[in-house]
Parts: structure tokens; sequence; C-alpha cells
């Protein structure tokens, strides 16, 4: 029988920026990617690099990104124009903590300072009105 979780139930809550700071749950979230890993190399191939081969050597990483969407509520405190709304956040510019705590038996959290990078509504017909939201990490991810 499989270990595998479902991902119902996953939480991403954002920060206050108080001390000591509280998380909310962003509101009536779906789909969550991320956070995207990466690491950059720098290449060391040189005349005699064995077989032709190209080396490298890590240099930097990248926590990248967290893309989700949810229900737009836009009287919501998490997503709307409020002090600590995902929309305010984005025309403010302002660096917010958030918390990603996944549904497995060990209760996973990541935590990640970052920016709202990307926010768009879509209003299809016949479907909700949805908020697709990017946030770009800055600095490393904690992972407890």
């Amino acid at each position: 029988m499989t270990e595998g979780v479902i991902g119902l139930g996953t939480l991403l809550k954002i920060g206050d920026g108080a001390t000591p700071e509280v998380f909310a749950a962003i509101a009536e979230v779906k789909d969550i990617t991320g956070p995207g890993l990466t690491r950059e190399f720098a290449e060391f191939t040189h005349q005699q690099s064995a077989g032709g081969y190209r080396e490298y050597k890590p240099t930097f990483k990248n926590s990248g990104d967290v893309t989700f969407k949810c229900n737009f509520l836009p009287d919501d405190e998490t997503q709307g124009f409020s002090t600590t709304g995902l929309l305010k956040d984005y025309e403010d510019g302002e660096l917010r903590n958030f918390e990603l705590l996944f549904p497995d038996p060990g209760a996973t959290k990541a935590s990640f300072a970052a920016y709202v990078a990307n926010i768009q509504p879509t209003a299809p017909v016949g479907s909700a009105l949805e908020l697709n939201v990017t946030l770009r990490i800055t600095g490393p991810v904690t992972w407890s």
C-alpha cells in the first residue's frame, strides 16, 4: 500500500509583520506549486575534461517561486487591500513572511519570505472568480 499523502488540507499562511508574528491562512486556496528550489552552476570545462564532457561546480541557490490560485474574495483580509492582503502587498512592494503547511503525518512546514510578484484575477464565464498569485521567495526556505 502506498505511503503517499493527498494534498487536500494544505495551508498557505501569510504573516502580519507584527512581533510576535501571527499567521493567517490565505482564504480558499486551491492548487499550490512550489517552492521551486534550483541551483546555479559555474562551468569549469577545460581542454583535458574527461571524455570531452563539460564540468560544473555549484554556485548560488534559488528558492524560486510559490504559485497558487484561490477563489477571489476581494474583501477578504488575506487577499484584498487590507494591511496584510496580497493585493496591498503587491502595490506596496512589501516583503512578507509565509508558511506552507502540508497535511503529511509529520506536519511538514516550509517557512519563507517573499514578495507578491504577480497577481491576476480571472473571471471565466460559468465558473468561479479566481486569483492567480506568484510569490517570489527571497533567501532560503526553512523546512521543519
